[in-house]
């Protein structure tokens, strides 16, 4: 198992392989990336870095009504996963976020259904994996499909190919009220990547509002002020009961920090902090 990271906002704005540089230099394994080019897979190869993950692309498109976007996306998804394995890649990392979240997911399932699994049929061809990520989606629709265990039985009926996976994040299955060690236990066999990010709740918030947020401002990015997404090790998850069970399921893929903490992200140096205690946090439950 290897720790990395997805690459934050201030990161983003670095030279790629200077990037790289600072990942080596403070412990990290593994880069997530957005698409994968000759020049982006060599530059993190040569810096001793792993590709833990590409981002799939046409998502939005292809989980469209209209026939000639599921045609467009179709394609940019195809091309994405055929340009990972080109390069070495075999994760793609892939948030099923509908185009119109207004619908519903029962009719966006629908889309689903017709449109997906021929590309999860290219990604085994491939001898490509998709993880999915549960992240629910924004308000006030919440439209990401794959996000409950509901529905992710239910997707693995419909389409029970291998190449159909899971991203494990904790954070999401907090914040919804799902039982994160639960939905592990029985979708540990699914996982393939995971994130190590965390949630925490605010108690006072909460009294003020409930969940339906606030009223008279705006809460904090990365949360809804009755909870927020915080680094590994500051929130609730159980993360030496997580990583045994990955490890006890035999996942020696990469658990990649995902930064998202508005205590760690004013600029490249509170993210970099944030990025390695998120770092030291992990890699002591790690044998």
């Amino acid at each position: 198992m290897k720790i990395g990271l997805r690459i934050p906002g201030a990161g983003a704005q670095m030279p790629f392989d200077s990037f790289c540089g600072w990942c080596v230099d403070n412990g990290f394994e593994a880069v997530d990336v957005g698409t994968v080019t000759p020049q982006i897979a060599k530059t993190a190869n040569d810096a001793g870095l792993v590709i833990g993950s590409a981002d799939i692309q046409g998502v939005g498109d292809l989980l469209s009504v209209d026939r000639s976007k599921q045609k467009k996306g179709a394609e940019a998804a195809k091309a994405s996963i055929q340009a990972a394995a080109d390069n070495g890649v075999y994760i793609m990392f892939c948030v099923l976020v509908p185009e119109d979240g207004s619908l519903g997911r029962v009719q966006n399932f629908e889309i689903w259904k017709a449109v997906f699994p021929p590309i999860v049929e290219f990604a085994e061809s491939k001898g490509v994996t998709i993880a999915l990520e549960g992240w629910p989606g924004p308000p006030p629709h919440y439209p990401t499909l794959g996000c409950t265990p509901e529905m992710l039985r239910l997707m693995y009926t419909e389409c029970p190919s291998p190449s159909l996976a899971l991203n494990y994040d904790p954070s999401h299955m907090i914040r919804m009220g799902v039982d994160y060690l639960r939905l592990l236990n029985e979708f540990a066999a699914y996982v393939r990547h995971a994130h190590g990010k965390d949630t925490v709740f605010d108690p006072e918030a909460y009294y003020l509002h409930g969940n339906l947020g606030p009223t008279f401002y705006e809460p904090q990015t990365f949360g809804e002020d009755w909870w927020r997404y915080c680094i590994p090790g500051e929130g609730l998850t159980d993360w030496p009961k997580v990583i045994k069970r990955l490890e006890d399921e035999g996942f020696d893929g990469i658990i990649s920090v995902e930064l998202e903490d508005i205590r760690y992200y004013n600029d490249w140096e509170a993210q970099a902090d944030g990025l390695r205690r998120s770092r030291d946090h992990l890699a002591q439950f790690m044998r």
